[in-house]
């Protein structure tokens, strides 16, 4: 394989190094603003965006109200088929910075739940109300015995915590939620589970036909579902969940928050393991979630039933694939490093995880011990365009560096697990676009070891320049591929913006 040229490389080698490098603080882990991730208020969003019949009031300006609405609540209510939940803002202005919100918050919870009636308002802080210190604990308790629905604060202010701090804080919060168990919930659901850590909606890593995958594995095992979480689940399946047989993660990362606070407020069992791409990871998905069920015969007969029915495809593609290098895009760590599992534990093939920023080693130390743990030590290649300022002069780099590293390599052996915006030389396998069908268990194998084999066989083909230029135009500035990515339509009605010129009514009212 052809090198890349020294001078373009800031880390290449296998993921353990990569690790102690950042422990040690050898390497730089923090990412630079261009880079950076959405703040703690999205990210806690996007889980609540996930529970059905909820309202969330965003405690701030109407602003931070308006971005969540159009990129998780429409998403997530289109993806699902639910009706439109509203995301509600009090809407403070400067008067309200000075002397506090409690009015607007006050009138806001009280409309809602008249107007609304959801099963549950989350009172969301943004980074105004944080910064006031806006009592809205004593606010949301005061009110709770006047409203019908249940209501919970959630301190999210963007300020005040990494992104990755408020997946961890919903997941964690909306246990107490939940109903502790007793000795008739445990029996009712002794063959059930949960599948946790989803963030349903607007996160493509998680559609739908995936879960139901999932979903299907347990059923053909002989249990069932009760809820996923936070997957268009409902108030009710949060609150039966910690009577479940065990808690499966569906993302080892998030799923482990919301499964470690159940298995110590409830003991609720939790199998942890990584996302199930490949035939190994779901068979350790299936025989972990099979031991809490007491169905350890009946997984062993599901494992062997389903390999069956896939077993002379598989094969056949798996002997083709051996020993085939796959390079895999690594901006989404968890994702590439579960590729990287499938790739060389089923298909026998090298992957080299390409631009996994070193910011996720912190990120995601615990999907990297439990990979670790197994075995598994990808290599990883690291280039300056990852590390540069500059979202758009970033991704010419990186696509410069990339056609570099690839060099002469044979494009009948080599095939670039990423993005249908990046034009390397060599076949590309876009597992965003496979939304028709499961990528998960052993449907998803088959499925990711046939698109292998039907990009490698039609390398001939060279990728369309035209598209090329379209994505990476000479002399564009700022522009980016996602230009080429419409907006989500503003094509629903917004009647959620409070304390207008009237306090604590609606402005549309």
């Amino acid at each position: 394989m052809v090198g890349i040229a020294n001078e373009s490389v800031v880390f290449f080698g296998h993921l353990s190094e990569l690790y102690q490098l950042a422990k040690e603080g050898k390497i730089e882990t923090k990412l630079q603003g261009s880079h950076t991730r959405p703040c703690k208020f999205w990210t806690a969003m996007k889980i609540l965006s996930g529970i059905k019949n909820t309202i969330v009031i965003a405690h701030g300006p109407s602003g931070c109200a308006f971005g969540v609405k159009q990129a998780y609540k429409l998403t997530n209510c289109r993806n699902s088929g639910s009706p439109y939940e509203s995301i509600i803002t009090t809407n403070i202005d400067e008067k309200a910075i000075v002397y506090g919100g409690e009015k607007e918050l006050k009138g806001a919870i009280l409309e809602v739940d008249k107007k609304y009636k959801p099963d549950v308002i989350f009172v969301a802080t943004s980074c105004a109300t944080g910064i006031i210190g806006d009592y809205v604990d004593a606010i949301v308790n005061k009110i709770k015995p006047k409203i019908n629905a249940e209501i919970m604060a959630i301190h999210c202010e963007g300020f005040a915590g990494e992104y990755r701090s408020g997946f961890d804080l919903v997941f964690r919060q909306i246990v107490q939620l939940m109903d502790k168990p007793d000795s008739e919930s445990r029996s009712r659901l002794a063959n059930s589970v949960n599948i946790v850590g989803g963030k349903m909606g607007p996160e493509r890593t998680e559609i739908e036909t995936d879960v139901k995958e999932l979903r299907r594995l347990i059923e053909s095992m002989g249990a069932s579902v009760n809820a996923v979480i936070a997957g268009n689940c409902s108030l009710e399946e949060i609150k039966q969940a910690p009577s479940v047989a065990v808690n499966c993660t569906l993302c080892l990362d998030l799923g482990y928050a919301i499964g470690r606070e159940m298995l110590d407020q409830f003991n609720t069992p939790l199998n942890s393991t990584i996302l199930p791409y490949g035939i190994s990871a779901t068979e350790r998905w299936l025989r972990e979630a099979a031991k809490h069920l007491h169905l350890e015969n009946e997984a062993e007969e599901l494992i062997k039933r389903e390999y069956g029915a896939i077993r002379i495809e598989f094969e056949e593609a798996k002997k083709y694939l051996a020993g085939k290098l796959a390079i895999v895009e690594g901006h989404d760590a968890i994702k590439s490093l579960s590729i990287a599992h499938m790739l060389e534990r089923d298909f026998g093939m090298r992957a080299v995880i390409y631009n996994f920023h070193p910011w996720s080693t912190q990120a995601r130390e615990t999907s990297i011990d439990y990979l670790l743990e197994t075995g598994l030590d990808p290599e990883i290649l690291i280039t300056k365009g990852t590390l540069a300022f500059g979202k758009y002069e970033a991704m010419v780099q990186t696509e410069n560096e990339l056609m570099e590293y690839l060099g002469d390599l044979n494009p009948e052996t080599t095939v670039y697990f990423g993005s249908s915006m990046s034009f390397p030389n060599i076949p590309v396998v876009d597992l965003n676009a496979i939304l028709n069908r499961p990528r998960f268990g052993y449907r998803g194998a088959l499925k990711v070891a046939k698109c292998i084999c039907t990009a490698l066989e039609y390398s001939f083909r060279p990728r369309s320049w035209v598209t090329k230029k379209m994505v990476f135009p000479g002399n564009s500035g700022l522009c980016s591929a996602q230009s080429l990515t419409p907006k989500l339509a503003q094509d629903l009605p917004d009647c959620t913006v409070y304390a207008g010129r009237e306090r604590g009514k609606c402005m549309m009212s």
